[in-house]
């Protein structure tokens, strides 16, 4: 019995102190391309890498940004033109920023329900990190998913906490790429 009560002290400290990549706002990771700057109340990621590319002799130019994003990032991803921010729970900030002459833009935002294929912009990080690939397409009580894009740039809100939605969307609507 005092075996099975001191394991459950230990599982109860161990759950209850998870770590947190943005914890120590003096840990900023920083690259030629790229910050996430650890701040106090969020966290800021600015996108500046000068590496462009080129096919057919055009040229195709990255789109630098920021975007402030909530605290208590567990994991996050870079990979092209993709970017993912994962919170507790699988809750996920996934931006998609194409070559600034790739698509035109529009100045409306607009802040929209997701469907199936929206979804799928995660199927690549889902299984990198080895979630239930079900878990991915349906809908959660209590979480909600929304696209906000202006139909070149697109921030999707992935299963997040209804008591989160606020926060999440406030900082969708911080992206910027006037720099």
């Amino acid at each position: 019995m005092k075996n099975i009560i001191i394991l459950t002290a230990v599982l109860l400290l161990c759950t209850s102190c998870k770590s947190y990549i943005d914890s120590d706002k003096n840990n900023n990771v920083k690259s030629s391309g790229f910050l996430l700057q650890y701040n106090e109340e969020n966290n800021l990621f600015h996108y500046y890498n000068n590496v462009n590319g080129i096919a057919d002799k055009q040229f195709f130019y990255n789109t630098h940004f920021k975007i402030n994003i909530p605290k208590k990032i567990i994991n996050w991803s870079m990979k092209g033109h993709d970017f993912i921010f994962e919170y507790d729970n699988k809750q996920i900030i996934y931006i998609y920023v194409p070559y600034k002459n790739e698509v035109k833009e529009s100045g409306n935002w607009e802040l929209k329900d997701i469907n199936y294929h929206d979804a799928l912009s995660l199927n690549e990080y889902w299984e990198e990190r080895n979630y239930n690939e079900n878990h991915l397409y349906k809908a959660h009580n209590g979480r909600v998913s929304k696209l906000y894009t202006n139909g070149k740039y697109k921030i999707l809100l992935y299963n997040i906490k209804t008591e989160n939605l606020q926060t999440f969307i406030q900082s969708a609507k911080t992206f910027n790429t006037n720099l």
